[in-house]
C-alpha cells in the first residue's frame, strides 16, 4: 500500500487509546482465586485394562462436573493417551468453554 507523504510521521509518537465500556458487568467482578484441588483415581489392574476409553468418577471443580478419560491403547500414537472431560457437556450453553 502506498501512503502520501503527508501521513509519515518521523520520529516516535505518542497514542491515545480509547477505554473500552464492557458489554457485561461480570466482566467487572473480580476474579478469586481458584481453591486448590486434588482428585486421586486409583485404577486396579491398569495392566489388564481391556476397554480403548476409560472414565474416571465425576467430580466437580468450579461449579462443574468433570471427569478424566484415558484411551490406554493411545489416540492415534503408541502411549497412553489423557484428557480433561466436561462430564455434563450437554447441560451447558452452546460455545461454553474454561480454561483447565
Amino acid at each position: 500500500m502506498l501512503v502520501p507523504h503527508s501521513y509519515i510521521v518521523e520520529g516516535p509518537q505518542t497514542m491515545e487509546v480509547a477505554q473500552v465500556e464492557s458489554a457485561s458487568t461480570a466482566e467487572n467482578q473480580q476474579v478469586e482465586e481458584p481453591q486448590p484441588l486434588k482428585f486421586t483415581w486409583t485404577i486396579d489392574n491398569f495392566s489388564r485394562l481391556n476397554t480403548k476409553k476409560h472414565y474416571s468418577d465425576i467430580f466437580v471443580v468450579g461449579g462443574f462436573k468433570w471427569r478424566v478419560l484415558i484411551l490406554v491403547k493411545g489416540n492415534n500414537v503408541d502411549h497412553l493417551s489423557m484428557y480433561l472431560d466436561v462430564a455434563d457437556s450437554s447441560a451447558l450453553l452452546h460455545g461454553w468453554s474454561r480454561y483447565a
